[in-house]
């Protein structure tokens, strides 16, 4: 990889770390607590009239729709449900 996208890389990192910690630091000044976790799941428009669920760490499909709003729903409500884990 050439030099400077090496450097960029590295100057993004540093900058993530610097966001995250002012972040923290503001959620401690203010008494609110740090935003959870991430969504899991996205919503994504195929065609016209037909939407998918997608799994944002496996990249799985979940579920097709042809109405927007069931496939947001559908999102919501696989995102409020735990996640499990396998122990091996």
């Amino acid at each position: 990889m050439h030099q400077a996208f090496q450097d960029r890389i590295v100057e993004l990192g540093v900058l993530l770390q610097r966001s995250s910690a002012a972040r923290g630091e503001f959620s401690k000044r203010t008494d609110r607590a740090m935003p959870g976790s991430k969504v899991r799941f996205q919503v994504l428009s195929m065609a016209r009239g037909s939407y998918s669920v997608v799994e944002l760490v496996t990249g799985d499909l979940r579920g097709a729709f042809t109405s927007w709003k069931e496939a947001v729903n559908f999102a919501q409500q696989l995102d409020a449900q735990p996640v499990l884990r396998l122990v091996q």
